[in-house]
């Protein structure tokens, strides 16, 4: 008998942050390599550079709201989105939240992080995202802040990819640890550094990179 909690439901709505190495996937990754609980169970609404205003008009991001009650409903905001147009953020922030109260859901903001040539920006993007979070009762996931403190605590760590926009695996597998740390309130502390899908390598980091960044993780999470 299975005596495991039942998976965790998250719906994702946002952009290429989220597809990008597919971040769910490799917070499935996680959970199985855990083994504590049943496999995390996540559907996606995404497309390249799109905003929550974005997803407030579109049939299948509001369709999917209602096929809850989600566990999470995780809204990510374009990267230039809290930084150009916050007020514009907070408008389809709150009302994609409205739809998403209506089903018990719980709403959780995926805080992004900035681009490498503009990480001075990260303050505005985090209190924003901090904001809007606290305003609404919702649960903030603080991608971002455990980038910069990643940062902060290795310079010579790289977390973009090629673009300097987007995550490379090592950001990948940070951004994915906080999630795991939020969406299951523990620490990713002492999981493996490789990660596989039906035989698939996901991600494959040395052991001490990975503790390196399963430890920012949890206590970015643990203090935010």
């Amino acid at each position: 008998m299975n005596k495991n909690p039942p998976p965790r439901r998250v719906l994702f709505l946002g952009n290429s942050h989220i597809y990008t190495h597919d971040i769910p996937k490799l917070i499935s990754g996680l959970v199985k390599t855990a083994g504590r609980w049943n496999d995390l169970h996540s559907e996606t609404s995404t497309a390249s550079g799109v905003s929550l205003e974005w997803h407030w008009h579109n049939p299948r991001s509001r369709d999917l709201i209602t096929q809850g009650p989600w566990d999470y409903v995780v809204l990510q905001e374009r990267s230039g989105g809290p930084l150009e147009d916050p007020a514009k953020m907070f408008q389809n922030a709150r009302l994609l939240d409205g739809e998403i109260r209506k089903t018990s859901g719980k709403t959780a903001f995926y805080m992004t992080w900035a681009n490498q040539n503009r990480r001075d920006s990260q303050q505005v993007i985090a209190e924003a995202y901090d904001k809007i979070s606290r305003e609404l009762g919702a649960t903030l996931v603080p991608v971002g802040c455990a980038w910069e403190n990643a940062l902060s605590a290795n310079s010579h760590i790289s977390l973009h990819g090629a673009d300097g926009r987007h995550a490379n695996p090592i950001g990948a597998y940070l951004t994915a640890c906080v999630f795991y740390g939020v969406i299951y309130g523990t620490t990713p502390e002492g999981l493996p550094g490789t990660l596989s899908d039906q035989g698939v390598v996901l991600i494959d980091l040395p052991t001490a990179l990975a503790r390196f960044l399963q430890r920012i993780a949890y206590q970015t999470v643990s203090n935010p």
